[in-house]
């Protein structure tokens, strides 16, 4: 089942929460696109591979310095936006 498909049987997450949930999705779908394996995105980032497929398999919302590995070592930033001006793409790409 496609995360979208799924997120709309969820009914007892508040927003905040589907937020997080999207966050991990985003990154799982940046790190296939890119054709990376668990593995070889924990080795560019310094993670162990069980820490990678712990976040994919719980939904985990990573720390703070974590994300920014995961995020680099996939050619990403991570970016405060307004949320007035946010719109629904979900990866800001590092310019």
């Amino acid at each position: 089942m496609k995360w979208a498909d799924y997120k709309r049987q969820i009914t007892a997450l508040n927003s905040e929460e589907i937020e997080q949930i999207e966050l991990v999705a985003q990154l799982i779908t940046q790190r296939k696109k890119l054709g990376l394996t668990q593995r070889e995105l924990a080795d560019r980032s310094g993670l162990k591979q069980s820490a990678i497929a712990r976040l994919e398999r719980e939904g985990n919302i990573p720390r703070l310095d974590t994300l920014e590995k995961i995020s680099k070592a996939m050619g990403l930033k991570v970016a405060l936006i307004d949320e007035d001006s946010a719109t629904k793409e979900y990866i800001h790409y590092q310019q």
